[in-house]
């Protein structure tokens, strides 16, 4: 055998020979549209970039085929009511007792992918954010301090930050609160994502009523009862 280092270079498949690799992995999923990464899977021609170096995007490559192939009827990750992301994340943060890592996310094998949540939520660390807005809205159905919207269409609402002299205290700073105190209350340590009635309230370490600012520095993440206990105990005084 003669060595050379000239190799075989897949950007020089004819594009009629690509065109034929389509309309085989085509019919092999019954003639419904796919997309790159299942072409990937399948195509023992090529991968999608060399497909997509002769075409100017993936939905020219399927029309130069000229077969009528089917809508992918998958549900669409962006479909997915929310109340049944949190649903699937509740139930794999009990199993594991603690937020789940992409790691152990993938390791379960769960019913929505990581993607899913991350690409919904602008990130992983938000996704279980905003799933724990969302046990606290539930769990807080008839207190008086939970007259928000739903917690996850209310994360993905973009507010503007309010100034710090005022007592509201905006979404995006409550949510800084949370991350930072890791989504528990800093007194006992309870968290609503493992503990049926928690609530997580974010509080003012020195009260505004008092001069007190709105400012992340200022602010606490305590549940409903020991808010109530430190009110208490600052009244006694």
């Amino acid at each position: 055998m003669k060595f050379s280092l000239d190799r075989h270079r897949i950007d020089r498949i004819p594009r009629e020979e690509i065109i034929a690799e389509l309309r085989r992995v085509a019919k092999l999923y019954k003639f419904r549209r796919f997309s790159g990464r299942e072409f990937d899977k399948a195509s023992t021609l090529c991968k999608r970039s060399a497909v997509l170096n002769k075409f100017d995007s993936w939905y020219d490559a399927l029309a130069a085929t000229r077969l009528e192939l089917r809508p992918h009827r998958n549900k669409r990750k962006d479909t997915i009511p929310e109340k049944e992301l949190f649903g699937e994340l509740e139930r794999v943060w009990h199993l594991l007792g603690h937020r789940p890592s992409k790691t152990e996310w993938e390791s379960i094998k769960p019913k929505y992918s990581y993607t899913t949540y991350k690409s919904r939520f602008d990130g992983w660390v938000n996704a279980c954010a905003a799933f724990i807005e969302f046990k606290s809205d539930e769990n807080a159905a008839t207190a008086d301090d939970t007259n928000l919207e739903q917690a996850g269409a209310r994360f993905r609402k973009r507010t503007e930050i309010r100034e710090e002299e005022k007592r509201t205290i905006p979404l995006r700073l409550r949510l800084e609160v949370l991350k930072r105190d890791q989504f528990r209350c800093v007194f006992c340590g309870r968290s609503p994502a493992t503990e049926a009635g928690v609530v997580l309230h974010i509080d003012h370490k020195h009260a505004f009523s008092r001069g007190g600012k709105t400012i992340t520095k200022n602010l606490q993440c305590l549940c409903g009862d020991c808010n109530l206990g430190k009110g208490k105990s600052i009244i006694v005084k």
